[in-house]
């Protein structure tokens, strides 16, 4: 599955057992540390409210921020390729 593809990231968000696989591997855990490393929970709130409404501004950025950094871009690479064998 091309992590790329809508379609395809639709498919995995009904596939619960995929969804839950993913959610819990080192990655995923380790990419929600490091979103909420410097953050407070009403932050971290309040981007993904906005995102909800269409504002994603603030969450582009901090995606952005952890794509930028090498350990984060390794992540996000290592949690595409989980993604993709689902």
């Amino acid at each position: 599955m091309s992590s790329n593809n809508p379609l395809d990231i639709q498919r995995l968000l009904r596939d619960k057992e995929a969804l839950k696989t993913v959610a819990q591997s080192q990655e995923a855990k380790a990419l929600a540390g490091m979103l909420t490393q410097g953050r407070d929970q009403a932050s971290l709130r309040r981007i993904a409210e906005d995102a909800a409404r269409g504002d994603t501004q603030e969450l582009s950025a901090l995606v952005r921020s952890i794509a930028s950094s090498p350990g984060g871009a390794q992540l996000l690479r290592q949690l595409s390729r989980s993604i993709d064998k689902k």
